[in-house]
């Protein structure tokens, strides 16, 4: 009898710990793997839901770790990011323009790793791990440093299986969904680094 009891609570405790390393295994947070990505490309689909209307944008986005951040935005005008200035080419009027960076630009919050910079310096930082629609999703929040009502929270969605970033969620001070971006085709590549010519 002490026998079959002590073969069943060896039972239940290999269980249990075969239990507890399978979900470590799952849920493995991804966010040191997220900050080593030092360059990608990423079509990109962005709406913007302020008081009166919903706007929405596609583009496609280049990011390069020492060179910037491109925007190809509605076929229509290219930004180009550097750490100061942002270059900006109307492809429809023809003209070039340089204009200063803005903490509140959407464009540039827009960018996988601009929210990669809030987490490094930003000490709020939550995470959680959720399935939607069959896929396991590891959502990483965090917030704005800046006292900004209109952007405040934002959610990055990772699918843990292809270890890529599908959404950024970002909220208003109360709650609200602000501002929903999409990535597809999301590679983790070399880019082109004559992307980033601003002449």
């Amino acid at each position: 009898m002490k026998k079959f009891f002590l073969v069943l609570i060896t039972s239940v405790l290999l269980v249990f710990i075969s239990g507890c390393t399978y979900q470590k295994e799952t849920d493995k947070d991804l966010t040191p793997y997220l900050k080593n990505i030092k360059s990608y490309s990423t079509d990109m689909d962005m709406t913007i839901q302020n008081d009166k209307q919903k706007l929405n944008y596609a583009g496609k986005q280049f990011y390069v770790q020492d060179l910037g951040s491109r925007l190809e935005l509605n076929k229509e005008r290219v930004f180009i990011y550097t750490d100061d200035k942002i270059y900006v080419s109307d492809l429809i009027g023809g003209q070039k323009y340089t204009t200063v960076k803005s903490s509140g630009d959407v464009y540039k919050i827009s960018f996988f790793n601009e929210f990669i910079k809030l987490l490094n310096t930003n000490g709020k930082t939550n995470y959680e791990f959720k399935e939607i629609d069959g896929d396991k999703y590891e959502l990483i929040t965090t917030s704005m440093a800046e006292n900004n009502r209109n952007i405040n929270r934002l959610v990055l969605y990772v699918n843990q299986k292809e270890k890529l970033p599908r959404a950024l969620v970002i909220y208003d001070a109360k709650g609200n969904e602000k501002i929903i971006i999409k990535y597809k085709n999301f590679k983790n590549e070399t880019i082109d680094k004559n992307l980033f010519n601003i002449n």
